[in-house]
């Protein structure tokens, strides 16, 4: 008693943990600009590691509880116990012996009034059905279980990736331990998500961090420009008009509109679905034609089972000679299989009252009011009270619905359509229209729903572009407020007066929707036509990006060259000198890190994801697919927020098809304990608490860096607080080269060799000891380190005109010494790099100014320095030539 007691309360705790888990990664991210940058999350990591390894150690002691119960617990069971299965919200099978007495039993159910047994049809069917449909739903739970697994299973998978790098020796050691980090938080996140997924309110949880996380994030951008909110860089300028029509694109807390727009998109989809599923559109005789589906339900299909059905299996509260409530509704709506009953009989079975098997209309509603038979005292008065009453709280209870539904609606549309996102705008469209080619009938609610708040959205849009998004916050909020209120109140009476609309007046209100449609887009395309009809310099340059990236990936094709490739070999790689330290395509990034192998991990981890939704609930797929079609031509990737969100939704499709209820908090565990054995737990809980350890080390070194760059003035301090940095993080470059510098010589040019193998593709690594080398008295290798150095960024003008200088002044210091050899090499390696520097140059002159972001071309200062150059080594020349001639 005392150990199962032991571990419900685990149990509990457990999922308790899990829950909080997943509500402050949500707040995290807000908070850490959608997890962008790495050296913000190291605290958050060390924490969350933390967690998971205290969580994976009482993961052990509970699994050890179990063992010792099984040690403990009798063999056998009670004589004349039938066991029958039940499927758990985890995946698992529970052994339950009172549901093979309920569905035994419930064949007693329905008696006369004489107390005979009379076992009708529509019974049998439905135990038959019951049974049938509980072998389907465990081997459908069980598909799922697997799906859903896949994902934290192919986040570990390209962890291991990672680490494999990070020992044979990655491109940059610490982009390979900043995306090891990352994958791992994913991998966390992911188990989180499922674990709450199986619990007993976690659709419910999942639900409200998702609306929580699409509130926060609109409402602090649009509160950003229109009531004064302080948020850094939520809106983004630019002069060009091939950026921004505007002049101003609405950024948010990622401080990226392209990112922005696009996780707007999938907030406003989802909640365009849910709204659209949830719609009903009556006709004259009161039959609902549409979706007849309530937010979060999953309604049976081809193979799949009904609501009543799932919830007679799970609630299992049928007793010996009574019948549970979903078997009663399940009778009463002749959903049994193999059979019929009609409508009379089925009233009469339930009322108890089956005379000959047929029933008069007058008998029917007789029954259906409560009233006794034979004579009892009428009170259709009270009857039909309690019927508006009802009708009166349906409407009531519907009418909230609606209102939550459609309430962010308006935030959504208008973030999005400020952030000027054409991506975002086009991945929207494709999703949803992806997704009414399979769902038609969804056409007419989701053009209903959405009229009202796109056309406020775009009222916004166009009020705000003529001031470049600055609103003062007094008006900008009675704006914002006052398009909100009105967007839901026309919205709710859209809805009310289309659903009791039929005939005309149905296709009134379709024309009214499809009239708001067009003007919200009319009015937007006619503020950004020229950025969509018009040249887009942006695609052309990603075009480059792409073009690059696949010969950079050709080098390495099977497991890429570790984390942040692009970052580090871009300037190395690129063909023109455009400034992108990303590549703009999430794939292209992953096949680069990981190569095919990563590659193959993330589609199979995409294709579980989208297979899990379309199935467990196919109202999500438009916002999975707007996350997967933005993140190939941006890098969305980059942000941790939206592998968040891409986690969030199939664990959230997962616990709405298994949202029933759960009889015991500890069945998250049970899955858990018999999915991974003892000795998985033991080795998660150690990788976890090196995680904590590797994410604390970084974040010692960042914290001491960022110390010693405030104390710039005392350079003693400042090696000290460098030199504990390197300590903490040796792999760090940006430490290393600033504590070379305040090194001698020979001490910094010997850190930098170190550093070097931590990451050998590092621009600034290389043009540091270049300048060591120039200083020195030796061309050859300087004249080797430079050739390194611009080799790692090709088109960097400063860097080779500063490196032919270099030689200058090394051919002076020779010939101020003596060394005319000295001085004639080094006067020849600086004509060398300036001939290089001057074809390159050229190339670049004649292939256009496009794409000539770097500004790279000849400097005014390389005409002198050619010259200077010239006459020392004539100088030095001469005079070699005159001592041949005396000897």
């Amino acid at each position: 008693m005392r150990i199962n007691r032991f571990q419900q309360y685990g149990g509990m705790a457990v999922t308790l943990a899990c829950s909080l888990a997943v509500i402050a990664a949500g707040g995290a991210a807000c908070v850490l600009r959608g997890f962008f940058f790495a050296k913000e999350m190291y605290l958050f990591l060390t924490l969350w590691f933390v967690l998971c390894g205290v969580l994976t150690l009482g993961g052990l002691v509970l699994y050890a509880a179990s063992g010792w119960e099984k040690r403990l617990k009798p063999q056998g069971g009670p004589a004349g116990k039938t066991e029958t299965v039940r499927a758990l919200p985890g995946g698992g099978v529970k052994v339950d012996t009172a549901e093979a007495e309920r569905l035994a039993g419930s064949g007693r159910l329905v008696t006369d009034h004489a107390g005979k047994a009379e076992i009708t049809q529509a019974a049998d069917e439905a135990v038959s059905g019951s049974g049938r449909m509980l072998n389907g739903s465990v081997s459908r739970v069980t598909r799922l279980r697997a799906a859903v697994w896949l994902l934290p299973g192919c986040c570990i998978v390209i962890c291991i990736l990672y680490a494999i790098h990070a020992f044979r020796g990655p491109l940059s050691s610490q982009g390979t331990l900043d995306e090891l980090l990352r994958w791992g938080f994913y991998a966390s996140f992911a188990v989180f998500a499922v674990l709450v997924a199986g619990t007993r309110r976690g659709g419910t949880l999942l639900a409200a961090v998702w609306h929580l996380l699409g509130l926060v994030i609109s409402l602090s951008a649009l509160l950003a420009v229109c009531g004064g909110l302080p948020v850094p860089y939520a809106v983004a300028y630019s002069q060009s008009p091939e950026v921004s029509a505007t002049g101003a694109r609405l950024a948010g807390l990622l401080q990226y509109p392209n990112t922005f727009g696009a996780v707007m998109a999938v907030f406003l989809l989802e909640r365009l679905f849910a709204a659209a599923y949830g719609f009903r559109l009556t006709g004259p005789s009161g039959t609902v034609s549409g979706e007849d589906c309530a937010e979060g339900e999953v309604e049976a299909s081809r193979g799949t089972v009904n609501r009543a059905e799932q919830e007679n299996i799970a609630s299992g509260e049928a007793e010996d000679g009574t019948v549970s409530r979903a078997e009663q509704e399940n009778i009463v709506s002749g959903e049994a299989e193999g059979g019929t009953v009609n409508r009379a009989e089925q009233e009469n079975i339930v009322s108890g009252g089956a005379k000959d098997g047929t029933v008069s209309r007058a008998e029917q509603e007789n029954i259906a009011s409560g009233e006794a038979e034979g004579g009892a005292v009428s009170r259709a008065g009270e009857t039909a009270m309690a019927g508006r009453a009802d009708r009166a709280r349906g409407w009531s209870a519907e009418l909230w619905q609606t209102a939550a539904r459609l309430l962010p609606l308006f935030p959504y549309a208008a973030a999005l359509l400020l952030s000027e996102s054409r991506g975002a705008w086009l991945a929207a469209a494709s999703a949803g229209a992806a997704a009414l080619l399979w769902k038609r009938q969804l056409s007419a609610p989701l053009l209903i729903t959405g009229a009202a708040p796109v056309a406020a959205a775009a009222l916004l849009y166009r009020q705000l572009a003529r001031t470049g998004l600055a609103a003062e916050p007094l008006p900008g909020l009675l704006l914002l407020a006052g398009l909100w209120a009105g967007a839901l109140l026309a919205g709710l009476w859209l809805h009310r007066r289309s659903c009791r609309a039929a005939g005309w007046h149905r296709a009134a209100m379709l024309a009214l929707a499809a009239g708001a449609w067009t003007a919200a887009a009319s009015a937007v395309l006619l503020q950004v036509r020229a950025r969509i009809t018009g040249p887009s310099p942006t695609a052309a340059a990603r075009g480059l990006f792409y073009r690059d990236a696949w010969k950079l990936a050709a080098e390495a094709p099977w497991l890429g060259r570790g984390g942040e490739t692009w970052r580090h070999s871009y300037l190395a790689a690129q063909s023109r000198p455009y400034v992108g330290s990303q590549v703009h395509s999430g794939y292209l990034d992953i096949l680069l890190n990981l190569g095919t192998a990563g590659l193959a991990a993330v589609l199979l981890l995409l294709l579980a994801a989208g297979w899990l939704v379309f199935k467990a609930s196919p109202r999500l797929l438009p916002p999975l697919l707007v996350i997967i079609l933005h993140s190939a031509v941006d890098f969305d990737w980059s942000y941790g927020l939206i592998w968040l969100l891409l986690l969030l939704l199939p664990a959230w499709a997962l616990a709405e098809t298994i949202h029933r209820p759960v009889a015991e908090d500890t069945a998250i565990l049970t899955g858990l304990r018999r999915s991974w054995p003892y000795a998985a737990i033991a080795v998660l809980c150690v990788l976890t608490f090196m995680l904590s350890i590797l994410s604390y080390q970084a974040m010692r070194g960042a914290a001491l860096y960022k110390q010693a760059a405030r104390v710039s003035g005392d350079p003693a301090a400042q090696t000290a607080l460098l030199r504990q940095s390197l300590a903490w993080n040796p792999r760090e470059p940006q430490t290393a080269a600033a504590l070379s510098r305040l090194l001698p010589e020979e001490q910094g040019m010997d850190l930098l060799l170190d550093s070097l193998q931590f990451s050998p593709g590092d621009a600034a690594l290389h043009w540091e000891l270049a300048e060591r080398y120039l200083q020195g008295r030796d061309p050859g290798e300087a004249l080797y380190w430079v050739r390194r150095s611009l080799k790692a960024d090709i088109f960097n003008a400063a860097k080779r005109l500063a490196a032919i200088e270099g030689m200058l002044k090394m051919a002076e210091r020779g010939w101020a010494e003596g060394n005319r050899q000295r001085a004639a090499d080094s006067a020849a390696a600086g004509l060398e790099l300036l001939r290089q520097y001057s074809l390159l140059a050229g190339r670049e002159h004649s292939a256009g100014r496009r794409h000539n972001d770097r500004g790279f071309g000849i400097n005014e200062q390389a005409e002198g320095v050619y010259l200077r150059l010239r006459a020392l080594q004539a100088l030095a020349t001469l005079e070699e030539r005159e001592k041949i001639v005396a000897r």
